[in-house]
């Protein structure tokens, strides 16, 4: 990644970040997120840009070397298992999760940092409505659950009247391709690349 395109990845986290956070803290009433969860880095395929893992390429190369040693060891097995998939979907660990903890958490990728969160996204064609992206841990109990109607798998808006919170528990459109070209694209020009699996880039 060169030196400029880092400085204004750099810029764009930095944007981002203030406004997950933002909606994190107005929807910390619904969030059981605690370290050591971990649920979030143990079931998916970890969409990542190129421009992303250039940068969490940067966060790997500060890590001390038999901490890349035991996810390369990670990687090697991933491969292997996923191998025998042939061409499914493999839901996996992500490799760089240790002990239950992201070894390159400050370099970690765009859908890392707004996991958790439930919010409205914006249908392509304006004549349909907005639909909610939950979190899936909100059916384990976790995020959201004390306002998820467990027989519609969705929001009950009568147990989010029953909190009496006056905020609804749905943030803004916060879909990783929104942010890439509201904030990434539009706003700071840049060019994020193919996107695909994380695992397809090891």
């Amino acid at each position: 990644m060169e030196e400029k395109e880092f400085e204004k990845y750099c810029q764009f986290i930095r944007v981002i970040n203030g406004l997950i956070s933002e909606h994190f803290e107005d929807q910390k009433e619904y969030i059981h997120c605690k370290e050591g969860c971990a649920h979030c880095c143990k079931n998916g395929e970890y969409p990542c840009s190129r421009m992303e893992f250039e940068f969490l390429k940067i966060g790997f190369m500060t890590l001390p070397i038999d901490t890349q040693q035991k996810i390369v060891n990670k990687i090697v097995q991933l491969k292997a298992e996923k191998s025998v998939f042939q061409g499914k979907k493999f839901i996996h660990e992500c490799p760089f999760l240790l002990d239950d903890k992201c070894s390159i958490y400050r370099f970690r990728m765009i859908i890392c940092r707004t996991f958790g969160l439930a919010y409205y996204e914006q249908s392509e064609d304006p004549e349909k409505p907005s639909t909610i992206k939950s979190p899936f841990c909100m059916e384990q109990g976790l995020n959201y659950s004390d306002v998820f109607d467990k027989e519609t798998k969705t929001f009950s808006k009568e147990k989010f009247l029953k909190t009496g919170n006056k905020k609804e528990p749905v943030a803004y459109n916060l879909g990783l391709e929104n942010l890439k070209s509201k904030f990434g694209k539009d706003i700071m020009n840049l060019d994020f690349g193919e996107t695909k699996p994380l695992l397809d880039w090891l």
